[in-house]
């Protein structure tokens, strides 16, 4: 089983666009050594051609354009998702 993390923030991704902590604020100034996440989801495979993905944040966009299992291009319009398993509603 193939499973591959596309994003592994809280709900709003890092650092959040409204929060201001010691993190975040750091992130933006550049002073801390962190990397940009986005909302939590993973997508899982038998076979590494048809994927599950658990979660749909409004971060997909960008998460599916990282993860080139997901448009694997077999046709003009083609996607590597054979299901979507909604998990919780992260709103944040």
């Amino acid at each position: 089983m193939l499973i591959h993390v596309l994003g592994s923030a809280a709900g709003g991704g890092f650092p959040q666009w409204n929060c201001n902590c010691a993190n975040c604020d750091g992130f933006r100034k550049g002073t801390l050594n962190a990397r940009a996440r986005t909302q939590s989801s993973i997508a899982i495979s038998e076979d590494g051609e048809h994927w599950i993905l658990f979660n749909a944040s409004p971060d997909i966009r960008a998460q599916l354009a990282s993860f080139e299992a997901m448009q694997p291009a077999r046709a003009l319009r083609d996607t590597g998702i054979d299901a979507i398993v909604l998990m919780d509603s992260q709103v944040d």
